[in-house]
């Protein structure tokens, strides 16, 4: 068997674990939402996501080291001579500090926001504060967290996390049910089950860990200043992105709630909650193929890392296609069936936000190779422009009386130039064939979306009413984009692997 093939079904493997693990936290993740958003209120939802945001604008050093992490454990684990133990303990030792500088940064400068800036109804600034002093707690556990998480992924055992993910759904769940039948301040006690989820989540990634690969989370303090340098100076630009990244979402929702209020702020925590599982479906397929692609380049076989990053590209495009146009086409009758009471602009922001889930589903493959090679400072760099770039357009926007909504459509062009500046700089720096990669990644979905716009006018042409007629458009939407996939954006060849591949398991 070829290493092509090898790698293909290890990631096909990996795949279906992550989208059974995707299907059960998602359906389970939906009924949560829609209870929590009952239970809250509105007002108090967007309250809590609000205040969570001002975390996360200092907690963004938590997603740029868990890739940094990963990046780092698996170029060790591609070298015949690697040191994975060694690597573990460095970027353990940088997450410890991170999160200690989180929670002065948050001591501060957060509850300085909260006491002089942040819009909460009047009597809300005591849960407000204490929602924020979890949310800070909460944020240092999960930054602490990464190196442990950051080790299954590098070795591939999507299944363990996807254990602990479905059971930690399930616990939220049952926490926000529990919720009715008490009668005092929910929000603040939905705060405190929120926070137990993240320490069950600590604990066991820090148990399996221990269990399992004991060699390589054996603790011991590297000494040498050097050994932190190349960690840190490659997670400096990546903290750049991914604070430009982070920023602009809390950052619009902190500018939705100085310009319109909480219940604005409601309407955008359930898009957003949309938006989560739906990019999803995109992420997952995504990081399935990570480790390998990662590996590749550390052994230095770059042929065989471009190689995936190919199909991944267009595989991701292909897979978010399948979901964004039965969601889309039907966006209000879907939320009404969820939720029942819809907030004011959220069908509005669930279909410009599921745009820019489409957008950026056409880096799929491509950022996880830029990442693997370490030459990431100027990618990194114009990526924090375009997104930051959103936040003072933004304003000017709002102050001028704009409608909430448009700051998306800003999200949607900034990322459109991003990926094309993303494209030459491959070009240019990583010798990557860019031309090729559009051809091979882009030309056939756009196609499909073509189709699949003209299809959508058509539709709303005939204005359909009553729930059994959405249904039905619903179904119908969802195999003709399922028979475009299949015919159109899928090659002869990798249909009959497909079929090949079901009937070798099923049959």
């Amino acid at each position: 068997m070829s290493t092509t093939e090898t790698n293909n079904k290890r990631i096909a493997k990996n795949t279906v674990v992550v989208y059974l693990r995707l299907f059960v936290v998602t359906v389970v993740g939906l009924i949560t939402s829609r209870y929590a958003l009952k239970v809250l209120g509105v007002s108090d939802y967007g309250l809590y996501n609000v205040v969570g945001g001002v975390i996360a604008l200092f907690a963004f050093v938590s997603g740029s080291l868990s890739s940094t992490t990963i990046r780092f454990l698996n170029i060790e684990i591609g070298k015949s001579d690697g040191n994975p133990n060694k690597m573990f303990n460095i970027c353990n030792v940088i997450h410890i500090l991170f999160a200690l500088l989180l929670l002065i940064l948050a001591e501060t400068i957060g509850i300085y926001y909260i006491l002089n800036y942040l819009k909460v109804a009047p009597g809300k600034e005591g849960d407000a504060m204490f929602v924020f002093q979890v949310s800070t707690t909460v944020s240092c556990l999960g930054l602490i967290n990464v190196p442990y998480m950051s080790v299954r992924i590098a070795k591939e055992k999507f299944l363990l996390i996807a254990l602990v993910d479905i059971i930690n759904g399930f616990i939220k769940l049952f926490a926000v049910l529990s919720l009715f039948l008490y009668s005092g301040n929910v929000l603040v006690v939905y705060a405190l089950l929120m926070s137990l989820t993240t320490l069950f989540s600590f604990i066991m990634y820090h148990t399996i860990a221990y269990k399992k690969w004991p060699y390589i989370v054996k603790w011991f303090f590297v000494k040498k200043r050097e050994s932190y340098k190349q960690v840190l100076v490659y997670n400096n630009y990546n903290i750049l992105a991914t604070v430009s990244l982070v920023a602009r979402f809390q950052g619009s929702n902190i500018l939705i709630n100085f310009f319109f209020g909480t219940i604005v702020n409601g309407a955008y925590a359930v898009a957003r909650t949309v938006q989560g599982f739906v990019e999803s479906f995109m992420a997952n397929f995504d990081s399935a193929a990570a480790p390998r692609i990662t590996q590749y380049v550390g052994g230095n076989n770059e042929v065989e890392a471009q190689k995936i990053v190919y199909s991944i590209s267009r595989y991701c495009i292909l897979m978010m296609i399948i979901v964004f146009f039965p969601l889309y086409i039907e966006t209000d009758f879907l939320l009404s069936l969820w939720l029942e009471e819809v907030p004011e602009y959220t069908t509005t922001f669930c279909r410009v936000l599921l745009i820019v889930i489409l957008v950026a589903s056409t880096g799929g493959g491509m950022i996880q190779y830029i990442n693997a090679s370490g030459k990431i400072k100027w990618f990194k760099l114009q990526s924090c422009f375009w997104s930051l770039i959103v936040l003072p357009i933004g304003y000017v926007l709002f102050k001028e009386g704009w409608e909430p909504w448009w700051i998306f459509i800003l999200f949607i062009l900034s990322d459109v130039l991003n990926r094309i500046c993303q494209l030459y700089l491959m070009k240019k720096l990583l010798n990557f064939n860019s031309k090729y990669f559009v051809l091979n990644a882009y030309l056939k979905p756009f196609y499909i979306v073509v189709l699949m716009g003209t299809f959508i006018f058509f539709y709303n042409k005939l204005s359909i009413e009553g729930l059994s007629y959405k249904i039905l458009g619903i179904v119908i939407t969802t195999m003709f984009t399922v028979l475009l996939v299949w015919f159109v954006g899928l090659y002869s060849g990798e249909r009959k692997k497909l079929v090949s591949l079901i009937k070798q398991k099923f049959f």
